[in-house]
């Protein structure tokens, strides 16, 4: 158990894991990463609040941090679970690479562009997971959840008591999801050892995405980019998720690498599209994944270049489009 110097206070919101994948070091080959440090590997950056660019790549372990972020507090201010959920975080993403990995290893292969069932049942699910765990992980969640938490018990609790509540409601399953392995959901789908309340979160979220369709984009340019908060979902309530309300989802994005991307869909365009398929991604099908990187990040977009001309004019739309309210509707925006 970690306690003190060694406790870690700088607490990756985004995981390091997942943005190396959008690193110009990740392009190389299996025997030419071996040899460079993880330490090594940085992004580029594009600031939408102050409406500029990186000069150079920064390093993924100093970006998307917030300190003490996920620990819970005694009456004195003391941390009293040092790194549970960190160390629940670290064997997710454990998994996620393993995962990742997977799905590289076959997208690459021609034949497999014919399949309709290219995605397993099991990375179906833990993608369903990850993506879920990455949307509770997020401070834009955790302080809308407090803002809730804050109306429910109006001035019956401190503002730490508060913060506890929700990071125990909204995260503490983890440590349960993690130590079931494949088995965190039972013959009747319910998650093991997860509260009602938890369950309620949980259910707002895979339950829209159970039955959507599953496609995965391979980006032959490796040009994709994601975000800080990097899974798009665009339905038709944006208070369904606080609410725990199931809302049918009509677009979800995540970017797996560069090179890859999941997108599914349901609602009417459900039926446009294969439901497990493998396709190449147009200049078309990347310039409507950047846009919806800008529509959900919180502050900054990530990629492995320099953001050129026409990079730069979709991110000015989408921020023209802010400015005049003219938003989608995203689950956490």
């Amino acid at each position: 158990m970690p306690n003190g110097s060694n406790r870690t206070r700088k607490q990756h919101y985004v995981p390091q894991v997942y943005l190396r994948g959008f690193a110009p070091q990740y392009l190389k080959t299996d025997s030419e990463k071996n040899k460079i440090a993880k330490s090594n590997y940085g992004v580029f950056y594009y600031d939408l609040e102050e409406r500029k660019q990186s000069k150079i790549a920064v390093p993924v372990n100093s970006i998307c941090i917030e300190k003490d972020l996920y620990e819970v507090t005694g009456k004195s201010g003391e941390i009293v679970y040092d790194n549970r959920l960190e160390n629940c975080f670290s064997r997710l993403e454990s998994r996620y690479a393993e995962l990742r990995t997977n799905i590289k290893n076959k997208a690459f292969i021609k034949e497999n562009y014919k399949t309709n069932s290219f995605l397993t049942s099991d990375e179906k699910l833990h993608l369903m997971g990850y993506m879920t765990i990455q949307l509770l992980r997020t401070p834009t969640f955790l302080n809308l959840a407090l803002k809730v938490a804050k109306e429910v018990w109006k001035n019956d609790k401190s503002e730490g008591q508060l913060k506890n509540i929700v990071r125990i409601q909204c995260l503490s399953f983890i440590d349960t999801y993690c130590r079931n392995d494949e088995m965190y959901v039972d013959n009747n789908k319910k998650f093991v050892g997860i509260s009602d309340n938890q369950f309620e979160i949980l259910g707002s979220i895979i339950g829209p995405m159970v039955g959507m369709s599953f496609m995965i984009g391979v980006d032959n340019k490796s040009r994709l980019i994601t975000s800080d908060n990097p899974v798009y979902i665009r339905n038709s309530n944006k208070e369904c998720l606080m609410k725990g309300e199931v809302v049918q989802n009509d677009e979800i994005i995540f970017p797996i690498t560069a090179s890859l991307c999941l997108i599914m869909f349901g609602g009417e365009n459900k039926d446009k599209y294969p439901k497990n398929c493998l396709f190449e991604i147009t200049d078309e099908w990347r310039k409507h994944i950047f846009e919806a990187m800008c529509r959900t990040t919180d502050r900054k977009i990530f990629s492995n270049h320099k953001f050129d001309k026409d990079e730069l004019k979709i991110i000015d739309g989408v921020l023209n489009d802010k400015a005049k309210g003219d938003t989608e509707c995203h689950i956490l925006t």
